[in-house]
């Protein structure tokens, strides 16, 4: 669908690969856990939302403003009728 992380799992694979790539791997198994735990933690704490989310909350906002706009067309024309009173 598209190339965008949909979890944090994915975004802390992606960090523990580019890591991996600048560090030797000399560094221990032990090392590599606890930097995963950080960003695990870190991510936990952001207020991020999946695609999915964005996407439907987007869809939930396109609707509630056509309806929005409908329901302003509608006011719009019930006051010209009052004004013709």
């Amino acid at each position: 669908m598209n190339d965008f992380p949909n979890s944090p799992a994915d975004i802390i694979e992606r960090i523990m690969q580019t890591a991996k790539a600048s560090v030797p791997d000399a560094i221990s198994q032990d090392v590599k856990e606890n930097v995963r735990a950080a960003i695990q933690d870190v991510i936990s704490d952001l207020d991020v939302v999946t695609r999915e989310e964005l996407d439907a909350q987007k869809a939930v906002l396109a609707k509630t403003r056509a309806k929005v706009d409908e329901m302003e067309s509608i006011i719009s024309d019930l006051e010209k009728q009052l004004e013709l009173k």
